[in-house]
């Protein structure tokens, strides 16, 4: 955060960096959560999570590609590649991975219009030291094991009650959502350090500073004003299975192209993983497994998009109040995938005229007596 390049930037040139190994590498077997989404001039792939190694490790993707769809490949077969990079939650760089998915593998599809599919991971060998965390298979779907972070009176209360109380806050902690609240839960077993409160949108500070990816020789900054902790604050640790398909589709950034660099797209706050609940609602839990009733659980059709060229947009998918950076997401089900959808709706206009149930927040305070 601190680094500084010849022109004063905060973190140098902006680059989508991951270490792209050309030896040692493998194909694995895996699976793969992703949805369809849609936004002005483009259409694509966004993945939540990829699952490898037996079944039993998931990895979050950071960074990741639009992808290249071919059609036909057999008669009525379809495929999609795009690249993801990952890493385990503190590691300093990224492995980029190549997924490739085929129309015929679908395996299941969620409630909100998430898609899994079986998929073949070209990537580096020891592929499992990259995993986010671990997770194991639950009848067609996986539960991931998660943390939340907690004080000691709180988590005493959670054991007996079987009781997890849901948040209000929205992803900077700055503001109460009045439409929906969220189980947080992260990657993080244990919260050591600054940078591990940043990783969950938190600062002893109460900031964090972004900076922006444009081609101006020096980049703007932004101070983003986030919950303030420290890592006294939270000192117990509790465990959690959560399934794959409770978890809500992640904020992102889109990259523009700058000079020699292809536009990409980034995963906010990744290792931060939110249930959503309508207002009030509980997450309940027997012997760790987090479960939530039907008509309990909040999804939207969309996700914010912040435009990583702007400080406006930087700032958007931690404010969660934007309505115009927005990605629809496509609510595909057992009767159309993604392929199919794709090919019939090909070089059209996939936004205008879209409405959403759009996140509400509390009204800030007005200014003055």
């Amino acid at each position: 955060m601190n680094f500084n390049d010849a022109w004063g930037n905060l973190r140098g040139e902006p680059s989508r960096w991951a270490f792209a190994s050309t030896g040692k590498r493998r194909t694995y077997d895996g699976f793969i959560k992703l949805r369809l989404g849609h936004s002005e001039g483009r259409s694509y792939l966004i993945p939540d999570m990829v699952i490898a190694v037996g079944g039993c490790r998931f990895f979050l993707p950071t960074f990741f590609g639009p992808p290249i769809l071919d059609f036909n490949i057999e008669p009525g077969k379809h495929r999609a590649r795009f690249n993801v990079d990952v890493g385990s939650p503190r590691a300093g760089g990224r492995e980029r991975l190549v997924i490739d998915i085929r129309s015929e593998d679908r395996m299941r599809i969620y409630d909100d219009g998430a898609q899994l599919y079986r998929c073949e991971i070209d990537g580096p060998r020891g592929l499992a030291s990259l995993a986010s965390g671990i997770c194991q298979q639950d009848g067609d779907d996986f539960r991931l094991v998660l943390f939340h972070h907690t004080t000691p009176a709180a988590r005493k209360s959670i054991s007996t009650s079987g009781e997890l109380w849901s948040s209000p806050w929205n992803l900077a902690g700055t503001r109460r959502l009045t439409n929906v609240a969220y189980g947080y839960f992260t990657t993080l077993s244990k919260i050591k350090g600054e940078r591990d409160l940043q990783t969950i949108a938190m600062s002893s500070a109460g900031e964090i500073r972004f900076q922006t990816t444009s081609d101006r020789l020096i980049e703007q900054t932004l101070t983003l004003t986030v919950y303030r902790d420290s890592t006294k604050g939270r000192t117990e640790a509790m465990l959690f299975k959560v399934g794959l398909g409770n978890i809500a589709p992640f904020h992102i950034y889109f990259h523009p192209m700058v000079r020699a660099e292809p536009a990409y797209f980034e995963i906010v706050c990744p290792d931060i993983l939110r249930v959503g609940v309508i207002p009030g609602a509980s997450l309940w839990h027997l012997h760790g497994k987090i479960d939530i009733a039907d008509d309990q659980e909040k999804n939207f059709d969309y996700v914010i998009i912040g435009d990583a060229s702007s400080q406006d947009g930087l700032s958007a998918p931690f404010n969660e109040e934007e309505t115009r950076q927005i990605t629809h997401v496509e609510r595909l089900d057992a009767t159309t995938d993604l392929f199919e959808f794709w090919l019939a709706h090909q070089n059209s206009d996939q936004v205008s005229g879209r409405r959403i149930d759009a996140r509400e927040l509390e009204p800030l305070p007005a200014d003055g007596p």
